[in-house]
């Protein structure tokens, strides 16, 4: 998640940091409780210019040729160990997801921007945020993640049409630089409360469209549903409603075909309720599904996955939504597409400036 250091520095006290040993694919007792189908968890590296970058991989048992695999991007000071340490809520649900749709899962860690730690537990992304902050990393992410899915690709025989990434927070917001500046990679993208930012060049745009669910709440006090600052960061972020319409004209969605649809109450008393909206795919384009999550705060929705709870915790991250698994409904999004072979970029395409 994007947040002043110290807010992290908290919520890490609750949580377990899930280790596992390097380059050796072997389960250990914390991966065996993230894995309740018994495949594999493994930790591997690869160099990227002068880096050595870190990374885990959960492969269901009998993982078929020519399977699909989710790149799970985390959020900012988390890391790729504590997405799935006891009480990091919602993300805990993709190895489940994992098992049962054989799917490989790839779950990249980024870099530490105050030391440059690539193997850590307090990790940020490089988005499309402009640099100005210690807590905003200046690596080359774009090229780690499009090796490492070059990697996967090669070492899994995964089906390159059914390549899927998803993210919250600032995993999020590096969901949305990937799908500006590499989108024939993906077939669909998920993201969680996150944002692009507000003074993001008129001219960037994808050359490619990408289906893509964006999931925003109203309460939440970190990436806020009216957009502005970010508490502890600089650099304005767009307004909920501006950011879904950055993408429903990037995607060239039908905006008028847009219906909102309440998703069932199934928590009545969490004070939250999600309201979806469709916008179908124009010609040569691609479709945006929103969902406005009403009362909910900087966390994905879950049922079954608990994140620390207490009066100092809600006020930092807000309410907390139960009325669904957010992984659940991200699968069932992105498992709708594919991305065609024969797609290719379009002439005159736009990319932001990257960070130096």
């Amino acid at each position: 998640m994007v947040a002043h250091r110290a807010v992290f520095s908290l919520l890490a006290l609750f949580s377990v940091a899930a280790g596992g040993a390097v380059h050796v694919p072997r389960c250990n007792a914390q991966d065996r409780a993230e894995s309740p189908g018994q495949g594999e968890w493994s930790e591997r590296s690869l160099r990227v210019g002068t880096l050595e970058r870190w990374f885990r991989i959960y492969e269901p048992k009998s993982l078929p040729a020519q399977a699909p695999a989710v790149l799970l991007l985390h959020g900012g000071t988390q890391s790729m160990r504590k997405l799935f340490s006891p009480r990091a809520g919602g993300t805990r649900a993709w190895p489940a997801i994992a098992d049962r749709e054989k799917l490989l899962l790839i779950v990249p860690n980024g870099v530490n921007p105050e030391n440059g730690d690539t193997r850590g537990d307090s990790q940020n992304w490089n988005d499309l945020r402009s640099s100005g902050s210690d807590h905003e990393s200046t690596a080359d992410d774009v090229t780690f993640l499009g090796m490492l899915l070059d990697e996967c690709l090669r070492r899994h025989k995964l089906d390159p049409r059914r390549i899927y990434v998803t993210g919250a927070s600032n995993g999020g917001m590096m969901t949305y630089r990937l799908l500006i500046e590499t989108p024939e990679r993906f077939a669909a993208a998920a993201t969680f409360i996150a944002s692009l930012p507000a003074d993001l060049p008129q001219t960037t745009r994808p050359a490619l469209p990408t289906p893509v669910l964006i999931a925003n709440g109203t309460q939440d006090p970190l990436v806020k549903w009216e957009g502005g600052l970010v508490r502890g960061q600089p650099g304005k972020l767009m307004s909920a409603p501006a950011n879904r319409d950055w993408w429903i004209a990037a995607n060239r969605a039908d905006r008028e075909r847009g219906v909102e649809r309440a998703l069932p109450d199934t928590s009545p008393d969490d004070g939250c309720r999600l309201y979806e909206t469709l916008y179908p795919a124009g010609p040569e384009g691609a479709p945006v599904l929103f969902l406005r999550m009403e009362g909910s705060g900087h966390a994905l929705p879950s049922l079954a996955h608990k994140l620390p709870d207490t009066v100092l915790i809600r006020r930092l991250i807000g309410p907390r939504c139960r009325d669904l698994e957010g992984a659940e409904l991200a699968w069932k999004f992105l498992s709708q597409h594919q991305r065609t072979p024969a797609a290719g970029a379009r002439d005159g395409a736009n990319k932001p400036p990257a960070k130096k």
